[in-house]
C-alpha cells in the first residue's frame, strides 16, 4: 500500500528530528515544508532538512547565533536558508548582507523569501567574494556546489541543474569593500561556504578597517592543493590576530574569533 505524503513526510521529518538535528525541528504542513528554531518559524517550497543540519554546524552549538541588531554577512548564501534565519533573529534593528554569485539560486533564494514574508532587512550582492576587486569566471548551474572556476579546489563531477552549467563572469570584491559597499558600521558574524574560495575571502579579510573584526564560521572540508581548507586556515587566521577551532566532522566547519574576544 502507497503511504500518503503528509504520513510519509511525518515519518520523515521525525527521524531527522530525532536523530540528527539538535537545534532545529523540521515538520510538513499544507504542502509546505516548516522549519522551527525556538520561536522563530520559517516555511519552505522543499525539504530543508540538509540546509539546516549545515546550518547547526555554523551556529557551533548556539556559540555562533546571531543576536538582535547584529549586522551579518553570508557568502554563497545558495538558496537564502541561512540569510532568512539570521534576518528573523537580528530583528528590524540588524542587517543581513547575502552574497551569491548564481542567478538560478538567487531565483530560488527570493521565492523563498517571497514565502516568509519579504524581509527587508536582507539585502543581496549578486557577486563573490575573494582576494582581489574586479570579475572572475563563474561555473553556474551546480546549485550549492556553483564555484568560482579559480577556486583551486577539487571537486567531484557535478551533474548541472538550471543553468546547464555555464561559466559566466561575475564581480568580485574583497570582504572591505563589501563592507564599504553596503556602509557597514560593523560585521558581527561571517558566514561563509564558498567551495575552496574561502582561503582568499580570508587573505582578503585582512584588509578590513580595524575596528571590524567580525566571528567567522565557515565550511572548511573543501580541498585545495592537496589539503582540506581547515588545515590552511589557522595559519591565516593567526597572521589577522585571531584564534579559530575546527568541528562538526558531518559538514567541517571553522569557527574563528578575534584573539582578545570569546569563542
Amino acid at each position: 500500500m502507497m503511504l500518503s505524503k503528509p504520513f510519509y513526510e511525518w515519518a520523515r521529518c521525525t527521524r531527522h528530528n530525532l536523530l540528527h538535528l539538535k537545534l532545529f525541528r523540521i515538520g510538513y504542513r499544507k504542502s509546505q515544508w516548516v522549519c522551527r528554531f525556538g520561536d522563530v518559524e520559517l516555511v519552505f517550497p522543499y525539504y530543508p532538512y540538509l540546509a539546516f543540519q549545515d546550518i547547526e554546524g555554523y551556529l557551533a552549538d548556539s556559540r555562533f547565533i546571531p543576536q538582535l541588531g547584529q549586522t551579518v554577512i553570508d557568502i554563497g548564501g545558495c538558496y537564502g536558508e541561512y540569510a532568512l534565519l539570521a534576518s528573523r533573529l537580528v530583528g528590524p534593528t540588524g542587517r543581513v548582507i547575502m552574497v551569491e554569485p548564481d542567478a538560478a539560486n538567487l531565483r530560488k533564494a527570493f521565492a523563498v523569501f517571497e514565502m516568509n514574508g519579504s524581509p527587508t532587512n536582507i539585502q543581496v550582492f549578486q557577486g563573490a567574494v575573494s582576494d582581489i576587486d574586479g570579475r572572475a569566471a563563474f561555473q553556474t548551474g551546480f546549485g550549492p556546489e556553483s564555484a568560482l572556476a579559480a577556486s583551486g579546489a577539487e571537486r567531484r563531477p557535478l551533474k548541472p541543474g538550471d543553468g546547464a552549467g555555464q561559466t559566466v563572469a561575475v564581480e568580485v570584491v574583497t570582504l572591505a569593500t563589501l563592507v564599504e559597499r553596503f556602509r557597514l558600521r560593523e560585521v558581527d558574524i561571517v558566514k561563509m561556504d564558498v567551495e575552496g574560495a574561502e582561503l582568499g575571502v580570508i587573505r582578503g579579510a585582512l584588509r578590513l578597517p580595524t575596528h571590524i573584526n567580525p566571528r567567522y564560521a565557515i565550511a572548511s572540508y573543501h580541498i585545495v592543493d592537496g589539503q582540506k581548507t581547515a588545515d590552511v586556515l589557522p595559519a591565516l587566521f593567526a597572521d589577522g590576530g585571531y584564534e579559530c577551532t575546527t568541528g562538526n566532522p558531518a559538514h567541517l566547519t571553522t569557527w574563528a574569533w578575534p584573539r582578545a574576544g570569546n569563542p
